[in-house]
């Protein structure tokens, strides 16, 4: 079983620190290998939950962003600029850690929960949020953010209808990753150091937020991290907060993934999706064993999270990061061209517009996240 617990832990490291690398990929090949029943429960499980506390590393020095993290690029970059990028990792691996620890007192509160969904509750949320983000924004720019979340949602509509082997790397990439490089051209980078500019009874009560955002993004299928992010930049202050926010929603809501499937049945991510192919109920006795085990990994990746974070800065800083940021976006558009062709290039570079649209519009960039609400709130 600790085989199977540190394997995870490596996998997750790899797919965590690797740009568009995303975890479940890795967990579809591992599933074709024959390992022990609930060996491979363990594995799988602890890459995915690894995977959430180091994800937060290629899209803060690199600006890539998957789903899950795609928010978090634009605050994050900003401190960057400022030379806070360890800062960054920091709050992201220890408010991953606060989240177990302030998820055990809500387990009850979930347990009676998860089975109230319905799908119209999740439509109420999403279309709660499209009008708070049309609504904060000032004067004519109400009218510019809704062409930017009609535009996002049309083409977040579009895309089930085009044979896309990876869609939403194109969109997303486009949408955050791509203005983010291009306006980071002429920046100068300096790693930092790490220790966190916040308050702690601040940091705690952000992470608590995030834990409860984290939660009620595992229960509905139309809630995810990203959109629990969102909530999140209605709440936050300034840049650390909402990426505490941000940070802990994307591990509490993998964390209480694993609940949801205990109680229901019900798979709210790639890796239970994967889970329960091979594996489809778990014990009372393995849920308490993933949950002590989620512990120990949090806090053994807590302790080399930052050890990873300063060697890749350091090499990072090596670097001429004008020439960085062209490379990457090459690289993204070689990358995008070996997923889907021409028609891959065509998404990105369309999501790529609408996301620099929105930087010239003066309009806030989470308007994009209309690619994935408008087409919950009319289906």
């Amino acid at each position: 079983m600790f085989r199977e617990l540190f394997l995870g832990m490596f996998f997750g490291t790899f797919t965590g620190i690797t740009p568009a690398l995303h975890v479940n990929t890795l967990a579809v090949v591992i599933g074709n290998f024959k390992i022990q029943e609930f060996n491979f429960v363990i594995l799988v499980f602890t890459m995915g939950l690894t995977h959430t506390f180091l994800d937060s590393i290629p899209s803060t020095f690199l600006g890539v962003p998957e789903e899950d993290t795609a928010l978090t690029v634009l605050p994050a970059h900003r401190l960057v600029l400022k030379g806070k990028a360890l800062e960054v990792i920091n709050i992201s691996i220890t408010a991953s850690l606060l989240s177990l620890f302030l998820a055990i007192p809500l387990i009850p509160l979930y347990s009676h929960l998860v089975n109230l969904y319905t799908p119209s509750i999740g439509k109420v949320f999403v279309f709660a949020m499209f009008l708070i983000l049309i609504f904060t924004e000032r004067g004519i720019k109400k009218i510019s953010a809704l062409i930017i979340f009609l535009l996002s949602g049309i083409l977040g509509l579009l895309i089930d209808y085009l044979p896309l082997r990876e869609p939403y790397f194109h969109i997303f990439v486009g949408l955050f990753g791509i203005p983010t490089l291009l306006q980071a051209l002429n920046s100068s980078f300096e790693v930092g150091d790490e220790n966190i500019e916040m308050n702690k009874g601040n940091f705690l009560r952000f992470s608590f937020l995030g834990t409860f955002f984290g939660m009620l993004a595992s229960l509905l299928p139309t809630f995810t991290s990203s959109q629990a992010a969102l909530i999140g930049s209605f709440i936050s202050k300034d840049e650390r907060s909402f990426l505490t926010i941000a940070f802990s929603a994307n591990t509490a809501n993998f964390f209480f993934s694993l609940l949801n499937f205990y109680f229901t049945g019900r798979t709210r991510n790639g890796i239970l999706v994967t889970i329960k192919e091979g594996y489809p109920i778990l014990s009372k006795e393995e849920l308490i064993f993933l949950i002590l085990s989620s512990f120990l990994v949090g806090i053994i990746v807590y302790i080399y999270g930052l050890f990873l974070a300063r060697t890749f800065g350091k090499i990072i800083q090596r670097l001429n990061y004008k020439a960085l940021s062209i490379c990457i976006i090459s690289g993204i558009f070689l990358f995008s061209f070996y997923l889907d062709s021409v028609l891959g290039i065509a998404v990105l570079v369309t999501s790529s517009l609408i996301g620099l649209l929105a930087v010239n519009l003066g309009v806030k960039r989470t308007n994009c996240m209309g690619v994935l609400m408008l087409k919950i709130m009319i289906k």
